[in-house]
């Protein structure tokens, strides 16, 4: 049985989670982006509801979270590279140069998937 003092350390852990969400925001211009991006598609999703069918918001719920959740990491694993390395390290460079392209790979993928989602949707919407 849980107890009361359980009960708080999960929603101290929530608090963690909001926390770093909005520090990285704070700090991260690069998951601003994401997040006006994320607002924009689901603006032009909720625009074209009547066309998008659950799987549709599904996959389109999915890859934002995935975009966003890779941004976190990223930010994540370029503090630790910067709390390790004091100075200039090429080795360094390449952990959080390949970090970088981690997002960006699953961000060109996802404008992809979006496009094939959202452009039948638009013509469609123009043409009723």
């Amino acid at each position: 049985m849980a107890t009361k003092k359980d009960r708080w350390s999960w929603l101290k852990k929530f608090g963690y989670a909001f926390r770093g969400l909005f520090v990285s925001l704070k700090e991260e211009s690069s998951l601003v982006v994401h997040f006006i991006i994320a607002t924009i598609v689901i603006i032009v999703g909720i625009i074209l509801n009547k066309y998008m069918t659950p799987v549709d918001w599904s996959i389109v719920v999915i890859l934002i979270a995935i975009i966003i959740g890779m941004e976190l990491l990223n930010t994540a694993i370029e503090n630790v590279v910067d709390i390790i390395m004091f100075e200039y390290n090429a080795k360094a460079k390449k952990i959080k140069d390949i970090s970088a392209a981690a997002t960006l790979i699953l961000t060109l993928a996802s404008v992809v998937v979006g496009l094939v989602i959202f452009i039948p949707k638009i013509i469609e919407y123009f043409h009723a």
